[in-house]
């Protein structure tokens, strides 16, 4: 029965047994037609080897040996994720080779050791990774030389949580001749974690121009200096989406000035890309308090393409949208859907009395007709209630109503040329991780509290 149930099977056009193959989502099941004959194996590879995961060294060997025995199987891979911890290393270097064989590779993530692994929080920390990306990347970004040149490997997607270089441990982190990888002419979506972006890497970049098609560009948990910024905003075309995630836990004895501490070059290094950036992130870095900035005469008028911004409330960014916004002088983006992350205290919210959030929450819904306003319980567990409780305690605050009345006020958004009107209320918990959030643990949960538009319907 089995037997005749094969023949017809492989009686079957080569288009309907692609569409069966498919539809397969077992790596075991596509291993089982690899092996049954050389027609399902030419048919079965492709689906087999599109998307790989390492995990371990053992793995990259097969791997590695796979695409020795027949060449066109790196080929067919188009991304691959390598993510190992320190005990599984051994191997992953084997990779090196392989990668150059991956053509038409389009995604490509490195999750080494160092970051959150349990070996660098103890302290033994070797940031040396397996996979040297610096040399990969010079090699990716080359012309090969064909009757249609193309880039050597046309990588589209980059995602980096890992470290090669050995030495102290700010020396691991330095970015320094790794900026190789802005300079990929085909990448429009990079993703870092973890480094020193400084002063340095402009000799790197300072001769590329406006020369990539970078889209999207993500730091998480970076240290970056003004002009590191600057000299990497000058190499892409026409980027679009910008995530500046600053440090947020610190290795003691590292003095590191935020980007917010020079606001006016801040925003020049921005301006680079004021054309074409539509989104912006800024979180994180040291909140040094009782040191003024400068933002005297600062505007983000002229980032004309810019549709949404998600800010800390203490990012400058934020302070200088607040100094420029008013409904008589509105000199932000017009229509801009700004996102507030405050972190919440305790303290804060103790009834009738000063209430920081509630103020926080009704000055910027003044000037902001579309407003969310995250508030960043910053733990794991909440043994006080606050993620239940914080809501009613606000709403008993006499400024309270002042925000219902502005979010449900007809005759407010009559008068207001600005056409959208909403306010939403979110609160996130820690999911016990820190940035970046490496394989297998759970990101933070943002939980809706309280919409505008649903309580104006009632």
């Amino acid at each position: 029965m089995a037997q005749a149930f094969g023949s017809r099977f492989l009686a079957l056009a080569d288009e309907l047994l692609i569409g069966v193959i498919e539809q397969l989502e077992s790596k075991e099941d596509l291993c089982s037609l690899v092996l049954a004959c050389s027609r399902l194996q030419g048919l079965a590879e492709p689906a087999l080897y599109r998307s790989i995961l390492i995990r371990k060294g053992a793995q990259a060997r097969r791997l590695s040996e796979a695409i020795l025995n027949r060449r066109v199987r790196g080929s067919l891979i188009r991304n691959i994720h390598i993510r190992y911890q320190h005990v599984y290393k051994e191997g992953i270097e084997i990779l090196n080779d392989s990668l150059k064989r991956m053509c038409n590779l389009k995604e490509l993530l490195i999750e080494g050791p160092c970051c959150n692994d349990t070996f660098a929080i103890l302290g033994n920390i070797d940031c040396k990774g397996q996979i040297d990306y610096a040399e990969f990347f010079a090699f990716a970004s080359s012309m090969a030389l064909e009757s249609q040149p193309r880039v050597q490997v046309p990588l589209q997607s980059f995602t980096l949580h890992s470290h090669n270089t050995r030495g102290t441990v700010r020396d691991a982190f330095n970015m320094g001749s790794n900026a190789i990888i802005f300079l990929h002419p085909t990448l429009r979506n990079l993703t870092i974690s973890c480094f020193d972006v400084g002063e340095d890497i402009e000799a790197y970049l300072m001769e590329r121009p406006n020369s990539t098609s970078l889209r999207s560009l993500t730091f998480d948990e970076c240290n970056i200096t003004v002009k590191g910024l600057a000299a990497i905003l000058s190499t892409p075309k026409a980027l679009e989406r910008l995530t500046l995630g600053e440090r947020m836990y610190h290795k003691s004895g590292y003095d590191h000035t935020p980007l917010g501490r020079s606001p006016e070059l801040f925003l020049q290094a921005l301006a680079l890309q004021k054309d074409s950036l539509q989104y912006l992130k800024h979180i994180g870095g040291r909140r040094v308090r009782d040191v003024p900035v400068n933002i005297t005469g600062l505007s983000m008028a002229d980032f004309v393409s810019m549709r949404e911004m998600n800010l800390e409330t203490h990012s400058v960014l934020a302070a200088i949208l607040s100094a420029t916004a008013s409904l008589e002088a509105f000199s932000v983006p017009a229509g801009l859907y700004l996102r507030l992350i405050q972190k919440y205290l305790p303290a804060d919210v103790i009834g009738e009395g000063e209430n920081p959030i509630v103020a926080s929450i009704h000055n910027w819904f003044k000037v902001f007709p579309h407003l969310d306003f995250i508030i960043d319980l910053n733990v794991a567990q909440d043994p006080n209630g606050s993620f239940t409780d914080l809501l009613q305690v606000m709403k008993i605050h006499k400024i309270w109503k002042k925000i219902f009345d502005l979010a449900a006020s007809d005759a407010t958004r009559a008068n207001n040329s600005r056409k959208v009107q909403r306010l939403r209320i979110l609160m996130v918990q820690s999911s016990g991780f820190i940035p970046p959030y490496m394989y297998g643990e759970p990101r933070p949960v943002e939980a809706l509290v309280f919409d505008s538009d649903s309580h104006r319907a009632r």
